[in-house]
């Protein structure tokens, strides 16, 4: 049975509003670029307008998957009637349609009212807008199929979660930051281990194509292990983690604590989710789950960068637009201003903004994940036949901080 409508008490915004700054934000990002336009993405738009959409895949040209690449070749009859930048920030607006219909999906597993208000309002959020608009980059589309997962998961369509998850990775590595919620959720629902094949199943399958055309195998298992190496001199590149701000106070010493913030993550992650087998968890209480996965992962691993919060951006307002209370929104912004102020720190306006978006996120991530370290007085007070008391365990791991208030029952 499908649950309730909700409906927040903060209200979704006017559509024309939202369009208005849609507008004004097209307006403004669209004449710019970064570097990594002239330095990847556009060379690699002329790579397969001078071989071919299909003769271009013969043989490597790019430090992506060719998922993404795929996509570009779609969209390179364009350059015909439009300039390179405006063709590749096109697919990246593109990618963003496709987050926002996800983030409906969302939405609707979850029960929520003005599904499409709110799917709106996802678009110009900045560090939304400011990954399509301005740098031209396509972590939306590896998003929105983490966001369809999650909504799988919603639903225990376990084939179709895993699924996702496979199409995810094939177009980012970033997409493992949700991993351990994933891991967590099959574990404690014990999903059978042969619908997990179908995450390298999907994988697989995206990659067919570039394997048909010639692409060597061996490129391709490699691809991100050649990523990870790229930047191996510096332990942040302007994420608003804890590293940032390392890296910020001692930038010679930081890189040698690679294995120190590896290990830290790891054990992040195994203690998240050995945590969530004992917690029982409504819908929105798993997609702040979700959420507090990426922000563990992003915010205790080396090497991140500024964009790589942009999932737990998307998770965590959904979370609030379900809860539907101002303390889950103040979350959801609290996450949204460290998540913007590092790409903008990126864009040049310098290593403090990071820095106030580390700390941002970083109380951030210590309030969605107190409950889970904070133990509660009453957590070894189980009541008759294994059943937790109210206040007890399911209370702290449910967000029942970030509820709404319940209404008290005439003559209790």
């Amino acid at each position: 049975m499908p649950p309730l409508p909700l409906r927040p008490q903060i209200p979704a915004p006017a559509a024309w509003l939202v369009a208005l700054v849609a507008a004004a934000q097209a307006w403004a990002f669209w004449p710019l670029f970064t570097a990594d336009m002239t330095a990847y993405l556009i060379p690699w738009l002329e790579t397969i307008r001078e071989r071919g959409m299909l003769s271009a895949f013969a043989q490597p040209f790019s430090n992506y998957m060719p998922s993404y690449l795929y996509l570009l070749a779609l969209f390179s009859p364009l350059v015909s009637l439009l300039d390179p930048v405006s063709v590749i920030k096109l697919l990246s607006v593109a990618g963003t349609a496709a987050l926002a219909l996800a983030f409906h999906r969302l939405l609707a597993a979850l029960g929520a009212s003005e599904r499409a208000r709110w799917a709106m309002l996802l678009v110009v959020l900045p560090s939304v807008a400011l990954n399509a608009l301005l740098l031209g980059q396509c972590d939306a589309i590896y998003v929105a199929a983490c966001v369809m997962a999650v909504a799988a998961a919603l639903e225990r369509r376990h084939l179709a979660m895993f699924a996702w998850c496979g199409i995810a990775i094939a177009f980012k590595a970033q997409a493992v930051l949700v991993a351990p919620f994933f891991l967590a959720l099959a574990i404690q629902r014990r999903v059978p281990l042969r619908l997990w094949l179908a995450a390298p199943a999907a994988l697989l399958g995206m990659m067919l194509p570039a394997l048909l055309a010639g692409w060597p195998p061996a490129d391709l298992a490699t691809v991100y292990f050649r990523q990870a190496g790229t930047f191996s001199n510096e332990i942040a590149r302007n994420a608003p983690n804890i590293w940032s701000l390392v890296g910020a106070i001692a930038p010679v010493e930081a890189p040698q604590l690679f294995a120190l913030a590896l290990a830290t993550a790891l054990g992040a992650g195994a203690a998240y989710v050995a945590r969530m087998q004992a917690a029982r968890l409504d819908r929105a209480g798993l997609v702040g789950m979700a959420a507090l996965a990426v922000l563990l992962m992003t915010g205790l691993l080396p090497r991140m960068h500024e964009r790589y919060f942009l999932l737990a951006d998307v998770l965590i307002l959904a979370f609030a637009v379900a809860r539907g209370t101002r303390a889950a929104f103040l979350l959801a912004a609290l996450v949204q201003l460290g998540s913007t102020a590092a790409i903008l720190g990126y864009l040049g306006l310098g290593i403090p903004l990071v820095a106030a978006g580390a700390l941002c996120m970083i109380a951030a991530t210590w309030i969605a994940a107190r409950p889970l370290i904070v133990p509660h007085a009453n957590d070894n007070r189980d009541g008759p036949h294994g059943i937790p008391p109210p206040h007890g365990l399911r209370g702290q791991l449910s967000f029942d901080m970030l509820r709404p208030p319940v209404a008290p029952v005439p003559g209790e």
